[in-house]
């Protein structure tokens, strides 16, 4: 309860000021103030529990609506690099940063211009415009189309260490941003509802180009991208496969989850919420974007699949976002038969790490799904 407290307190304050000056001004008119200072106490007293469970949670909704996008550490980035021989030079938060201090890039300029050229603007639902990279196969034609999916508060960067183990194996990769993050344009945030349609126009964009109508297509998703893979799949014909890393089963848990973080030691724990801050925040938010968050169940979904269609499920031990226990339900819903489905769980690694912790296992992995692929 700190943290709203605190919030409604700072909320006080604009009208605590105004009532300082006013009784500056009653103090040279030699006005007395002891009803006017009761007057304004009562007024605050009742202002207090306003702020509280009216203001504070429909800020912070409407703060999740318009404001969630891709972390400050990695919004420079600009497409996936490759060296002189054709290896993927993985970028992540560090590079880039000494990038910024040494202000320029560490790569030859055709190298950076090459990157740039890997992007494409893709037409999306509700006027946004998505930006994708597509990241070459070292082949041709392509083992397979695999579009990847990146996290929340993320960028297609998150997505290159996978796709640079895709790319080993034959596969072209596309690295689609969601709508509000990345270069992507902005929307009101729905937690996936609106960021499936994302997924879509991807794929279609994808089959639209030439040769890759008939080549097996995978969708692979991180965490929040799980959540927009699964409620996109109805939609998606004749898909060959699915990788589901740090999978979300129900939003509307998985957001209670996350306003109740709490971990020994991180600082960011101190703004853990409660109850009944938030439902009240997330009753705001579903107003702010228009969506209904009860109706976000990708588990639901999943456990709808074709029977045939290979899924590979990826899951971390240390992980309070996609719990290992909620992971592992997940899979056993899913109505694949066993030689078409595969659990993996890492146990020592966290949220969304998995593939970076222990790349040639994850490969590994990356590998039988391709080998059994729906054709």
């Amino acid at each position: 309860m700190i943290f709203p407290l605190l919030a409604a307190l700072v909320f006080l304050l604009p009208t605590l000021v105004l009532a300082v000056l006013v009784s500056l001004v009653l103090l040279v008119l030699r006005r007395p103030q002891r009803r006017y200072w009761r007057a304004v106490g009562w007024l605050h007293l009742g202002l207090l529990p306003l702020h509280l469970f009216v203001t504070f949670p429909a800020l912070l909704g409407w703060f999740g609506s318009r404001q969630l996008g891709t972390r400050p550490q990695e919004r420079t980035y600009a497409g996936p690099r490759l060296d002189a021989d054709g290896r993927l030079l993985v970028q992540d938060w560090d590079s880039l940063a000494a990038e910024a201090k040494a202000g320029a890039p560490a790569v030859a300029a055709d190298v950076v211009a090459a990157a740039a050229a890997r992007e494409r603007r893709i037409p999306g639902t509700d006027g946004v415009t998505l930006r994708a990279f597509r990241l070459e196969a070292k082949q041709e034609p392509p083992v397979a189309v695999v579009v990847l999916v990146h996290g929340l508060f993320r960028s297609a960067m998150e997505l290159e260490p996978v796709a640079g183990l895709l790319r080993e194996q034959g596969c072209e990769c596309w690295l689609l941003e969601l709508r509000n993050f990345g270069g992507s344009s902005r929307a009101p945030f729905t937690a996936g509802a609106r960021e499936s349609t994302d997924v879509i126009a991807a794929v279609d964009y994808v089959r639209a180009q030439p040769g890759r109508a008939q080549l097996p297509l995978v969708l692979f998703g991180v965490s929040l991208g799980t959540a927009a893979v699964a409620l996109a799949l109805p939609n998606v014909s004749d898909l060959a496969g699915v990788v589901l890393d740090a999978p979300i089963d129900d939003m509307r848990a998985a957001a209670h989850r996350m306003l109740g973080f709490e971990r020994p030691g991180d600082r960011r724990s101190w703004f853990r919420i409660d109850e009944p801050w938030q439902s009240l925040i997330l009753r705001s938010l579903s107003l702010w974007s228009d969506f209904d968050l009860d109706r976000l169940r990708p588990a639901e979904v999943l456990a709808t699949l074709p029977h045939d269609l290979p899924v590979l499920v990826v899951g971390a031990g240390i992980d309070d976002r996609a719990p290992p226990a909620t992971v592992e339900r997940l899979f056993d819903r899913l109505p694949m038969h066993a030689d078409k489905k595969q659990f993996w769980m890492a146990e020592h690694s966290r949220h969304g790490h998995v593939f970076l912790d222990q790349p040639a296992a994850y490969a590994e992995r990356l590998r039988w799904l391709l080998a059994n692929l729906r054709r």
